[in-house]
């Protein structure tokens, strides 16, 4: 399938989508923006080259976003066409629901680690950032707390649990970002701004592992367990360590400062904490096999193996490693 236009064309119309939908004061400009936004990332999920695998993810998404903005039309006319507490509690009620299919999280989870299988490492970053924004924002206007809540904790648990015996890093990566969005709504639940700090880490955090991955063109573990170089090993174990929030990594700050502020709600922290301490066993449990194991043959080719990318990539993980130390002061 040839595009038509060229991808900065869709790029644009991609955050243009975003920033209709987070500066319109009405339930129809929020619609608006996020079919913007959908009808702009289909091109730039679908290759130049024919691929059927990002034919397929590019069809998944599709469907999923499309019957979840048919939900949120849905529940915005039966808002607008009645009225009692009743019909407003319905209304959010399914209004929250389609958001929470939008993002992908848990128990509406489903399409999100298939979709990402399918895509290159640009767009598996758009679509674990950029595309989290609009419903997130959207979603902390307008919610239904019971529905949050247990979103939230039900997404932690599942993003912890389901990272086990995965073998491909978009996969851990996707599940990861559904236990992430449990730390956020909860965040969402009891303090209204600070999951928008929690958010920016996660970004910055996603984009210094995804750029790891496609420089050192690292698609599954089994890869990793065959670069010979130990800096290329030192900055994927550093990167995946800092995702999954263990001390003194950037990644920990926004769940430091999260902990502060779930100490009123000791249920809620007690599930999200144990269900960090699942990832980072199974992320540490990686990182440790990668020092360890090591094998001869090189079954793959480095796409990007000049050394401006390494020190890119480099320095990065120098701002994972010491970033905790200037952001503390934020919250302080």
């Amino acid at each position: 399938m040839n595009l038509y236009f060229p991808p900065f064309i869709y790029s644009f119309f991609l955050v243009l989508g975003t920033f209709i939908s987070v500066s319109s004061s009405s339930l129809f400009g929020m619609w608006m923006g996020l079919e913007i936004n959908l009808m702009s990332f289909i091109p730039l999920i679908i290759n130049l080259e024919e691929n059927k695998k990002s034919s397929e993810a590019a069809i998944k998404y599709f469907l999923v976003q499309a019957i979840a903005s048919s939900v949120v039309v849905f529940s915005s006319l039966v808002f607008f066409f009645y009225s009692g507490s009743f019909v407003s509690f319905g209304f959010n009620f399914i209004f929250t629901l389609s958001l929470l299919i939008k993002l992908g999280m848990a128990p509406l989870h489903f399409w999100f680690p298939e979709v990402i299988e399918g895509l290159n490492w640009v767009n598996s970053l758009i679509l674990l950032t950029w595309q989290k924004i609009s419903p997130l924002v959207i979603m902390s206007l307008f919610y239904s707390p019971i529905i949050l809540i247990l979103g939230s904790m039900l997404s932690a648990v599942v993003g912890a649990v389901s990272g086990f015996n995965q073998t491909s890093f978009r996969k851990i990566l996707a599940f990861s970002s559904i236990s992430h969005l449990g730390w956020m709504g909860s965040l969402m639940y009891l303090n209204k701004g600070l999951w928008i700090d929690y958010f920016f880490i996660y970004m910055i955090t996603s984009i210094i592992i995804c750029l790891s991955f496609w420089f050192f063109s690292l698609n599954y573990f089994s890869q990793l367990t065959m670069l010979k170089d130990l800096k290329k090993k030192f900055i994927v174990f550093i990167n995946i360590l800092s995702l999954g929030g263990l001390p003194p990594l950037l990644g920990f700050l926004p769940k430091w400062a999260a902990m502060m502020v779930l100490t009123s709600s000791l249920p809620i922290l007690s599930i999200l904490i144990l269900s960090s301490l699942i990832t980072l066993y199974f992320y540490t449990r990686i990182c440790f096999s990668t020092f360890t194991l090591f094998t001869q043959n090189m079954l793959w080719i480095f796409k990007f193996n000049s050394e401006k990318n390494l020190n890119l990539v480099s320095f990065l993980t120098f701002i994972t490693l010491m970033g905790i130390f200037p952001f503390s002061f934020i919250y302080i």
